[in-house]
């Protein structure tokens, strides 16, 4: 059993993000924390991080966003 916690900056970049480019698909990467205590898992959704606003489906591309996220943290 795991539970959900997200973050009012991840919360409100997800739906800025949505809500600035209605008509295109928005792609990006949740940073997240796990806690365990016990039996009880919580992973805090900590930020969001848009990466195309797009359907973007070209692995290359999305290759090199997701090595720029790595590199950040």
């Amino acid at each position: 059993m795991a539970e959900y916690n997200v973050s009012s900056r991840a919360y409100c970049k997800m739906v800025l993000h949505a809500a600035k480019y209605p008509h295109c698909a928005v792609n990006g990467v949740l940073l997240a924390e796990k806690r365990q205590s016990g039996e009880m898992k919580t992973i805090d959704l900590i930020d969001a991080i848009p990466l195309f606003h797009l359907s973007l489906s070209l692995a290359p591309m999305m290759e090199v966003a997701l090595i720029q996220v790595l590199n950040c943290n």
